[in-house]
């Protein structure tokens, strides 16, 4: 893709999709986002849970650069263009739903 458009996707993700919330405010979307991720994890991985509570790693020692970068840090680019992929679906889906619910 070229310079020029790839820059408009980021405009568009940062924007449209609410992940600018992320960088701003003191990271208060983030800390919401790793509470979230905190409760699920309790909810359906009740062991990874409580080992991690054992260990005292809290969601913010291994999450804050996988939500920071969508996940492009730290896994092979292959799965990186599907996480992608399927985010950008997801978030047309719901703005379609909300739309068409209007």
């Amino acid at each position: 893709m070229p310079e020029e458009q790839a820059f408009c996707v980021l405009v568009k993700i940062m924007y449209d999709y609410g992940l600018r919330a992320l960088y701003k405010n003191n990271f208060e979307d983030l800390h919401c986002k790793f509470y979230q991720l905190e409760k699920l994890m309790q909810e359906q991985l009740p062991d990874l849970w409580a080992h991690f509570q054992e260990l005292n790693l809290e969601a913010h020692m291994y999450a804050s650069q996988w939500f920071l970068t969508l996940f492009t840090a730290k896994f092979p680019l292959c799965m990186v263009f599907h996480i992608t992929d399927l985010l950008l679906c997801e978030v047309k889906a719901a703005q379609s739903g909300i739309l068409g619910a209007l």
